[in-house]
């Protein structure tokens, strides 16, 4: 064989770098394989939201995690930056869920009362209320919901930045290279098998998002993940035209830095194709212009697609296998991989090290769940 790691992991996503970060920082020997590149896909796609409040209709167990890690960005942000010197644009200044007609407005009232009651800071808005923070919105949407602790990153730099730590804490990285088998030997991992090698190791994380499915099927024959593309379209604006991201069941306008703003996204399921349709930056386009009508003046920057990991199940697959020893799940997270990659990384690592594992994240991987 050759050189090996305490733990080899499975993709070079952002939940893969962020297990690496967490696990390197910790004193582990990690080893991260990526088929492609590092964020090359969903990761370098999303729109890097953190929209906790403003995209969760009812209560589940997974908006308490998803809290738990939203509220892990700021020292992340810092440490990454202190480290690294990458900066990955963190910035909380709220999130505002919009309503263009009475349905949406009783709904965004039934998000709010709930949302009170878990302890979470949020403000509904009269339409006018709304455009004295946004003047630019348009003059027919009647309220939104303004979730101040939402936020947003940018997700490749995250992703990015995430990797550069973990290799700087002794993570070996392997791009281009694809692991085609893991090796077990009485009930217990021994390495992998990849296109440049065999490597040992005693833990093994799947974490290969929408290629996934051929390592869960080790779990259960029912795990496993599958793509749901997304377009997305970017143009410019030297004109402030938002502070703030708005939202809108699953549409989105997020400013970023330099007056860029991304819209999106469309979803289309069961397809690795990413070709990005004319049809669908169109829909995309006269949607943002309903919501914000200066964006017809801005500049056309650029479209792209990426492929949302989406589980068999519904909900991130994030556990041991019970009767391979040393072989993990980490896949499935579906749009919510960047706002879940902290308390993903630090759960991880929780787990390969032992930990009690609080009942929350208990209730999420119980088996029940998933057979």
């Amino acid at each position: 064989m050759s050189k090996g790691y305490d733990v080899i992991i499975i993709g070079g996503g952002v939940i893969g770098c962020s297990v690496a970060h967490s696990l390197s920082e910790r004193g582990h020997s990690v080893a991260v394989f990526e088929k492609g590149t590092i964020s090359g896909e969903a990761s370098k796609a999303a729109a890097g939201l953190l929209g906790v409040q403003a995209e969760w209709n009812e209560y589940d167990p997974l908006f308490e995690l998803a809290r738990k890690s939203r509220a892990l960005f700021p020292k992340l942000a810092a440490r990454l930056r202190e480290k690294t010197g990458i900066d990955i644009a963190y910035e909380e200044k709220g999130i505002y869920r919009i309503a263009e007609n009475e349905e949406e407005a009783k709904r965004l009232e039934h998000i709010m009362k709930w949302q009170l009651q878990t302890g979470e800071e949020t403000h509904l808005l009269s339409g006018a209320q709304l455009r004295e923070q946004e003047p630019e919105l348009a003059l027919h949407i009647i309220s939104a919901l303004y979730c101040p602790k939402d936020g947003h990153v940018i997700a490749p730099e995250l992703t990015r930045a995430l990797a550069h730590s973990a290799a700087l804490s002794g993570t070996a990285i392997y791009e281009g290279t694809e692991v085609i088998e893991i090796l077990q030997e009485q009930d217990r991992v021994t390495g992998v098998v990849t296109t440049e090698g065999t490597f040992s190791c005693s833990k093994v994380i799947v974490a290969s998002g929408a290629w996934s499915t051929k390592f869960l099927q080790n779990f259960h024959s029912t795990w496993g993940t599958y793509p749901i593309m997304g377009e997305m379209v970017s143009v410019k604006s030297y004109k402030p035209l938002l502070k703030a991201p708005i939202f809108q069941d699953g549409f989105y306008i997020v400013p970023k830095r330099g007056g860029q703003y991304l819209i999106g996204a469309t979803v289309k399921q069961h397809t690795y194709n990413k070709t990005v349709c004319a049809k669908s930056i169109a829909y995309l386009m006269e949607r943002a212009f309903r919501l914000v009508p200066a964006l017809q003046q801005a500049e056309w920057d650029t479209a792209w697609a990426g492929l949302r990991p989406q589980s068999n199940h519904g909900m991130p697959y994030m556990g041991e296998h019970p009767e391979v020893a040393g072989l993990y799940a980490c896949a499935g997270h579906y749009r919510n991989g960047i706002l879940l990659s902290p308390i993903t990384g630090e759960y991880m690592a929780d787990l390969i090290e032992g930990k009690h594992v609080q009942s929350l994240l208990e209730t999420l991987l119980s088996k029940e769940e998933f057979v």
